[in-house]
C-alpha cells in the first residue's frame, strides 16, 4: 500500500526536527555543568585559602618590601624585630645622631626614636595580621584581593611610631606655647586701670608631626623649626569699658528732692561699680560696666529711712458759738522712697550719660544728667487740712456722758491722758473709728499712771485704769447717734463708775479688743471731748450734719441674777497686823439686754439689742499681818 505524497513530506519534516532536538540537548548542559564547576571551584578555593591564612597574614602583604604572607602574628612580630628592631639595623638604616628642634635660639635636641623611630613592632605585627580579617565579608574580599593584585606595603606604618612622636610634642608644647592674655579693666582708687589684650601662639602638632615624620624616614638631620600657630585673645579691646568706667566717675550723683540734696561722690561711685565679662555671638567677649545694685540699695537704705514718714491726719476744734472748724494738728503728707526703684533709675540715667560719645553733650548737659531726681512717693492723708471745708461739720449730733466721781488721782490722769488722744479725730463718710487706732501704749512714758483694772478673777493696781471709762463714754456718744456699732465688749462685772445705766458700758484692751462704730452719714464726723475736773464728768461731742433720725433707748432689761459669793480675805505682809484694806467689791452677776430704737419721722426704722453678760464678783481684803518692833 503506497503513502501518499503529503503525508510522507510531513513525516519527513517532523523527524528532522527531532533529530535536531536531540543533537543540541547536550551542548546546553555541558556550558551548566561547566559553569557550575568553575563555581565549585572557585569556591574550594577560597574556602582552602581562608583556612590557610585564617591566622596568618594574607598574601601581597609586605614591610619595605620584605614579605610578610604566611606568617602568624608572633612570627612577623620576630620577623619585624629581627629586620628593622635590632639596633645594628637602625643604625644602618638611619644613623644614631640626634636631630635639633629650633625656636629662635632656645634648642632641643632628641634621637630619633624619641621622636617616633619605631623600636617596638608589635603593633606593626598586629596591623599585617588584621589586613584581610576585619570587618564584613565584602570588605575583607576586597583588602584580599587588593593586597593580592596590588601588593600592601606597611613600611611607613612599620618605621614610624605617630603616638611617640605626639607624646614628645605633648611634652614639648607646655615650654614653647604662649597663650593668649585677654585685655582687662579693674578700679583702682578713682583711677581707671586698662590692661592691652595680647596675642599667643600654641604648637602647631599636625605641622610638626609632619615634619618629625620626614625627618625620621628620610635619615635627614638637619634642624626643625618649630612651627606654630597664632591665637587671638577672646577679649581683644577694652576702649569703650573703659571710658564708661571713667565718665562715671568723673563727678558725683547728685539726688534731689523737695529741695534737698544729697550727693554719692566718686569714692562712694567707685566701690559701687561692676565690671562683668560677656560672650558675644561671634565667640568673643566683652566688658560690661554697670553701678551694683544690691550695693546701690544698701547705700539708698539709711536715705529712705531720712525721707519716710507716714501721711498724718489733721485735727480740728470746732466752736460752738462761731460754727468754725480750726485745725489744731496739722495735716502731713506721707512720702515713701522705694529703695529699689531709686537704684534701678540712679542706674539707668548714670549709665545713660556715660554712654554718651565724647563730645555729643555740653558740660551743662553732662551736669544736669548726673541730677537725679528721687522717686519718692506721696500719700495725701486721709483727713487733710485743705478740704475742711467740705467736711460738712456744722452742728451736734450726738453726745455721750459719764461721770469718775470717786477715782483715784491716777485714774483721773489716765482718763484725761486717753482723751487728750482722742480729741479732734475727723471720720470721713463711711469711715470707721477705731478706739484702739488712736489709743497710745498705755504706758508711763505716755503719761498713764498706776489704778485699778481688771486681770483675769480680781481687780489690781495696773498702768491704765481709766481707760476704758474713755471708751465707754465714745460708745454712749455713738450709740445715741443712732450710728452703727462695729465692735463692743462689756466689762467682765459691774463697775459703778459706768453705771446707771446699767449695761451701756464698753471695754478695751488693745490690740485684741477695741470699740468701733460706723459713720453712716454723708458728712465728716468730728470728735470732740471735755473732761471737767471740778464735777468729774466726761463728756464726748460728736459734731457733723445731723442726720434726720431719732434714738431711743428702751429700759434696761436685767435677768439670771447670780448673787456674789462670800468676802475674801487674804494676808498681806506689807499692811501692819490689825488692819484690813479692801481692795474689791462685791457685785452681783445679771445678763442685761439694752435694746436701741432708731426712728426717722417719728417712725421705728431700726430696733438693735445689746447684750451685756456681767459675772458675779466677791469683795476682796487684805489683812495685815506686818509686826512692828
Amino acid at each position: 500500500m503506497s503513502e501518499s505524497p503529503v503525508t510522507s513530506d510531513a513525516a519527513g519534516t517532523t523527524r528532522a526536527r527531532a533529530r535536531r532536538r536531540r543533537r543540541g540537548l547536550p551542548r546546553k548542559f555541558l556550558t551548566l555543568y561547566a559553569i557550575v564547576a568553575l563555581c565549585f571551584f572557585l569556591a574550594v578555593l577560597f574556602a582552602a585559602y581562608e583556612i590557610v591564612y585564617r591566622d596568618r597574614v594574607i598574601l601581597g602583604v609586605t614591610v619595605f618590601g620584605q614579605p610578610l604572607q604566611g606568617l602568624t602574628r608572633a612570627d612577623a612580630d620576630q620577623f619585624l624585630q629581627k629586620q628593622f628592631g635590632e639596633p645594628d639595623a637602625i643604625l644602618a638604616r638611619f644613623g644614631g645622631e640626634p636631630i635639633t628642634l629650633r625656636d629662635g635660639a632656645q634648642t632641643w635636641r632628641a634621637y630619633p626614636w624619641q621622636l617616633g623611630l619605631r623600636t617596638d613592632f608589635s603593633p606593626v605585627a598586629q596591623a599585617a595580621i588584621q589586613l584581610g580579617h576585619q570587618g564584613s565579608v565584602p570588605a575583607m574580599l576586597v583588602d584580599q584581593a587588593r593586597c593580592l593584585w596590588f601588593g600592601c606595603d606597611l613600611g611607613t606604618v612599620a618605621q614610624f611610631d605617630e603616638p611617640t612622636a605626639l607624646a614628645y610634642l605633648g611634652w614639648l608644647a607646655p615650654q614653647v606655647d604662649q597663650p593668649a592674655r585677654d585685655a582687662s579693666l579693674r578700679i583702682d582708687g578713682l583711677h581707671v586701670v586698662a590692661t592691652p589684650a595680647q596675642n599667643g601662639r600654641v604648637l602647631d602638632g599636625a605641622a610638626m608631626l609632619d615634619q618629625l615624620r620626614a625627618r625620621v624616614l628620610s635619615g635627614d638631620r638637619s634642624d626643625i623649626p618649630l612651627t606654630f600657630r597664632a591665637t587671638t585673645p577672646q577679649l581683644a579691646n577694652v576702649d569703650g569699658a573703659r571710658a564708661q568706667a571713667e565718665a562715671i566717675l568723673a563727678a558725683p550723683v547728685v539726688l534731689t528732692f523737695n529741695g534737698h540734696a544729697w550727693a554719692i561722690d566718686q569714692a562712694a561711685l567707685a566701690s559701687m561699680i561692676s565690671i562683668q565679662r560677656q560672650s558675644t555671638a561671634d565667640g568673643k567677649a566683652t566688658l560690661a560696666v554697670s553701678l551694683n545694685h544690691s550695693q546701690l540699695v544698701a547705700y539708698l537704705q539709711p536715705l529712705a529711712r531720712d525721707i519716710d514718714q507716714p501721711a498724718r491726719d489733721a485735727r480740728f476744734h470746732f466752736d460752738d458759738k462761731t460754727g468754725a472748724l480750726t485745725p489744731t494738728v496739722p495735716s502731713q503728707y506721707g512720702q515713701s522712697l522705694d529703695a529699689e526703684t531709686a537704684a534701678k533709675q540712679i542706674e539707668q540715667q548714670v549709665l545713660a550719660s556715660a554712654s554718651r560719645v565724647p563730645g555729643s553733650a555740653s558740660p551743662m548737659q553732662t551736669l544736669s544728667a548726673r541730677t537725679i531726681g528721687l522717686p519718692v512717693t506721696l500719700t495725701k492723708p486721709t483727713i487733710a487740712m485743705e478740704d475742711a471745708a467740705k467736711f460738712g461739720i456744722k452742728e451736734l449730733v450726738a453726745q455721750g456722758v459719764s461721770n469718775f466721781r470717786g477715782s483715784t488721782p491716777g485714774r483721773i490722769q489716765n482718763i484725761v491722758t486717753t482723751t487728750d488722744a482722742m480729741d479732734g479725730i475727723a471720720v470721713p463718710p463711711g469711715g470707721v473709728f477705731s478706739f484702739d487706732q488712736y489709743l497710745p501704749e498705755v504706758v508711763e512714758a505716755n503719761g498713764y499712771d498706776d489704778a485699778y483694772i481688771i486681770f483675769a478673777d480680781r481687780t489690781i493696781l495696773g498702768p491704765g485704769g481709766g481707760v476704758c471709762q474713755v471708751s465707754t463714754t465714745v460708745f454712749r456718744a455713738a450709740f445715741f447717734g443712732g450710728f452703727p456699732i462695729v465692735e463692743r465688749w462689756a466689762h467682765a462685772y459691774h463697775v459703778g463708775f459706768y453705771e446707771p445705766p446699767v449695761g451701756l458700758d464698753a471695754t478695751v484692751f488693745a490690740p485684741s479688743v477695741d470699740f468701733k462704730f460706723r459713720n453712716d452719714t454723708d458728712a465728716y464726723l468730728l470728735v470732740q471731748p471735755t473732761v471737767d475736773l471740778k464735777t468729774d464728768a466726761l463728756t464726748f461731742n460728736l459734731y457733723g450734719t445731723k442726720p434726720n433720725r431719732t434714738v431711743v433707748m428702751e429700759d434696761p432689761i436685767i435677768e439670771n441674777v447670780v448673787a456674789h459669793g462670800p468676802a475674801i480675805y487674804t494676808d498681806d505682809p506689807t499692811l501692819a497686823k490689825g488692819v484690813v484694806k479692801q481692795v474689791d467689791f462685791a457685785h452681783d452677776g445679771s445678763d442685761v439686754t439694752i435694746w436701741r430704737k432708731i426712728l426717722v419721722n417719728g417712725q421705728v426704722v431700726k430696733r438693735e439689742k445689746f447684750f451685756s453678760r456681767y459675772q458675779p464678783w466677791v469683795a476682796r481684803y487684805m489683812v495685815g499681818t506686818k509686826v512692828t518692833p
